[in-house]
């Protein structure tokens, strides 16, 4: 018995890319390398641009522009199952890399629950998303320039009380349209997947989502999670 529960968790855990594979047909989109961070602050592309990282952010650059997809993808939507996969990372290092090719690109900062990227570009923004849901500000009131050029953040502002039910919102709905008619590309930030459905109702507005894995976490549960995500919910454009 005691076996067969130690193989039951050792072997659950995903070993490589390969392995990855062979448990789904999903496409495999990138992969980046684990690197070390020293708190929220900065943006690895941007300090470190002949770094491993940096070059494996161009690769997904790339495999996104020529991925079989019906037109060229210009909305992204970014997730994982859990905290701390590196979702935000993603987020604002994907957006980063694809505002340094001279395209505009804007962050939206929709993890309203508990919002992230404003660390990386170190600041503590007062407005934002919830705030233009509240009827407070404009869509314009809340774009933030930031130390990159073309690239454009909308932070989540303060933590709403209902953050979920902000999302659903026809507001929300406006920004987001607002966003893809005005810039080249649009990065969605949003809440794990396997805690909140946020970011499975975001879906159906952007052309692919990415869905993060971090290996440290990542096992045969949270690719069955996604597999089962993309059937019930009629997903298209799902990568990993």
């Amino acid at each position: 018995a005691l076996i067969i529960i130690l193989r039951a968790f050792f072997f659950s855990k995903i070993k490589s890319v390969n392995h990855l594979k062979e448990l789904t047909e999903l496409p495999v989109i990138g992969v980046l390398p684990l690197i070390k961070i020293n708190g929220d602050k900065g943006i690895a592309v941007d300090e470190q641009p002949n770094s491993k990282i940096s070059e494996a952010f161009r690769n997904l650059r790339t495999n996104l522009q020529y991925a079989n997809i019906d037109a060229q993808a210009r909305s992204f939507l970014v997730t994982s199952y859990s905290p701390g996969e590196g979702k935000t990372f993603t987020s604002v290092n994907l957006a980063t890399v694809l505002a340094k090719t001279g395209k505009s690109v804007v962050i939206l900062e929709l993890d309203l629950h508990k919002p992230r990227v404003f660390r990386s570009f170190g600041t503590q923004p007062t407005k934002g998303i919830s705030t233009y849901l509240a009827g407070l500000n404009t869509i314009e009131d809340i774009k933030d320039k930031t130390i990159i050029e073309n690239l454009t953040c909308i932070f989540a502002g303060p933590i709403p009380p209902n953050p979920s039910e902000l999302v659903l919102s026809e507001k929300l709905k406006e920004l987001i349209f607002h966003c893809k008619s005005n810039y080249d590309y649009v990065i969605i930030d949003t809440p794990p997947a396997g805690l909140l459905s946020d970011s499975i109702y975001l879906m159906q507005f952007v052309d692919a989502s990415l869905f993060v894995l971090n290996t440290k976490f990542a096992t045969k549960k949270v690719v069955n999670f996604v597999q089962q995500l993309v059937v019930n919910n009629n997903i298209t454009n799902m990568f990993l």
